[in-house]
């Protein structure tokens, strides 16, 4: 059974919105929702160097049998400038690029279809990351995250209905993904899917509305959550 202790303050954010966090997906349905959760591939953005795959010996015959190594991104390398490899959906202009990833848990926002290439399309959802708290994450940190003091995070409540960990979606990661490689999360108690409630998600808009465009998405909203987190801040008397 997931572990789910909250190192942030009180349920102040059900106080606040007066709903369950989560709602259930009737089972079996087979729609998807915005704010449903589910696991995908998220890459990670560059922090060094880009890494690149170097064609070492080309196998014409099947290229998937070609080797590659591993090199740093180089613009003026003959060697990276890769000659068309039907199979890996390659361009003589494209390169392949390594990038560092991982399977995480995220909030789907939406579906389009991407028809830039005539007759090959392709359905991608517009998925949030989101990334648990970890033992080297203070109290405090949580704390602020619950407080939406960080505008790149927005706080996910753990619980047996919904969401296993205490962790926060992150706008900072915010990417497409295919849709036929996203896999429906469960919860624990019914075996259904789930996702945000109403409210939860007009607060997680509002919130990321002020990281991506400088404002709030409701300015009442917002105006509310501050006082109720001015509130929230003098009974459980922290200084954030």
């Amino acid at each position: 059974m997931a572990n789910y202790r909250i190192r942030g303050m009180k349920d102040w954010i059900d106080d606040l919105c007066g709903c369950d966090f989560f709602e259930n997906i009737p089972y079996g349905s087979e729609d998807l929702h915005i704010g449903q959760f589910f696991e995908g591939h998220i890459k990670y953005p560059f922090f060094t160097s880009p890494k690149v795959l170097e064609l070492d010996r080309y196998d014409q015959e099947n290229e998937l049998n070609s080797i590659f190594k591993i090199v740093d991104y180089n613009p003026s390398s003959i060697g990276q400038r890769m000659r068309p490899i039907r199979q890996l959906n390659l361009r003589s202009t494209d390169r392949l690029y390594i990038i560092p990833g991982k399977i995480r848990t995220v909030i789907l926002l939406k579906i389009i279809e991407n028809i830039w290439i005539e007759d090959e399309i392709i359905n991608m959802a517009l998925c949030l990351p989101t990334s648990s708290f970890k033992d080297y994450h203070s109290r405090d940190f949580v704390i602020k995250t619950q407080l939406f003091d960080f505008p790149q995070f927005f706080y996910i409540k753990p619980s047996e209905n919904g969401a296993k960990a205490e962790s926060a979606a992150r706008f900072d990661l915010l990417q497409f993904i295919p849709l036929a490689n996203l896999k429906p999360v469960k919860n624990e108690t019914s075996d259904s899917c789930f996702m945000l409630s109403t409210f939860i998600m007009k607060l997680m808009f509002n919130h990321m509305s002020k990281f991506i465009f400088g404002e709030p998405y409701d300015v009442a909203l917002d105006e509310e959550i501050i006082a109720f987190r001015d509130i929230i801040l003098s009974d459980e008397n922290l200084q954030v």
